[in-house]
C-alpha cells in the first residue's frame, strides 16, 4: 500500500505546456463564436512579441509576433486584477468591443502570459438602432390617452376591460371580493370607462352589485378610503 511518504511526486507543468492549453482552449472558444469573437493568447514572458496565438484577428487586426496590449503591462507590473470581464472597449477602426482578460499563471504562481477576448458587438448595435426605429412612438397632442378600439359598444368595452384586468391579476376563475371589486373599479376609472355613457348600470350588472354599490365604491376611490 503506497504512503503520503513513498507516493511519486507530480510533476508540474512547464510553461509551455500551460500556455499551449490555453491555446487549444482559445480555439474552441472562437469557434463556437466565429467570426465575431476574436481570441488571444500572450506569452508575457516576452511582452513585446507576446501574441503566440490569435483567432478571429479581423476584429483588431492584429497578428501572432505583435506584442501585448498596455493591460499586459499593467498585469506585469501586478496593477490588474486577475480577471477583468466584459470591459467596454474599442477596435483600432473604432468597433464597439466587449473585452474580458485573464492572467496566466504557472505553477509557480508567477505570470507568464494572459487570455484576451475581444467581442465585436456592432452588428448587434446596428440591430439595436433599427430595434429602436421600429418600436419607437411619440406623443401626440391630438390623441392624449389610448384609442378606444371598441367605441361606441360601452357594455363589450367594459367587459373586456374587466377581463383583462381578471386575467392581468390572476382571478379567471375566481369569485371577486370587495376588494377585488374596489381595484376593477379603479382598473375602469383609469382606463376612462366612468365617462361612458350607462357604464354604471353595465359595471353593476358585471360585478354583481347595485348601482348605489357603485357609485359609493366610486365615492370612496376618490375620496382615497380604499
Amino acid at each position: 500500500m503506497a504512503t503520503k511518504r513513498n507516493m511519486p511526486k507530480k510533476e508540474k507543468l512547464t510553461d509551455n505546456a500551460i500556455l499551449s492549453h490555453y491555446v487549444k482552449m482559445g480555439e474552441i472558444l472562437s469557434e463556437m463564436f466565429k467570426p465575431h469573437l476574436e481570441v488571444a493568447i500572450h506569452d508575457l514572458r516576452y511582452p513585446e512579441h507576446s501574441i503566440i496565438a490569435i483567432f478571429n484577428n479581423q476584429v483588431t487586426g492584429r497578428n501572432v509576433g505583435e506584442g501585448t496590449s498596455d493591460i499586459g503591462y499593467e498585469k506585469l507590473k501586478g496593477k490588474m486584477p486577475e480577471k477583468v470581464v466584459n470591459y467596454k472597449n474599442e477596435s483600432p477602426d473604432g468597433k464597439p468591443l466587449k473585452s474580458s482578460s485573464l492572467t496566466i499563471r504557472n505553477s509557480d504562481k508567477k505570470i507568464i502570459g494572459s487570455l484576451g477576448l475581444n467581442y465585436d458587438i456592432s452588428v448587434f448595435t446596428q440591430f439595436s438602432d433599427v430595434l429602436s426605429f421600429f418600436t419607437s412612438t411619440q406623443e401626440n397632442p391630438v390623441i392624449q390617452q389610448k384609442e378606444a378600439f371598441f367605441y361606441g359598444n360601452t357594455k363589450e368595452d367594459i367587459q373586456i376591460s374587466i377581463n383583462h384586468f381578471r386575467v392581468s391579476h390572476g382571478s379567471t376563475n375566481k369569485v371577486l371580493s370587495r376588494k377585488d371589486k374596489y381595484e376593477v373599479i379603479k382598473f375602469l376609472i383609469k382606463g376612462g370607462h366612468l365617462n361612458k355613457r350607462g357604464a354604471v348600470a353595465i359595471i353593476g350588472e358585471a360585478l354583481s352589485i347595485t348601482r348605489p354599490t357603485v357609485y359609493k365604491y366610486i365615492k370612496d376611490i376618490k375620496d382615497n378610503k380604499v
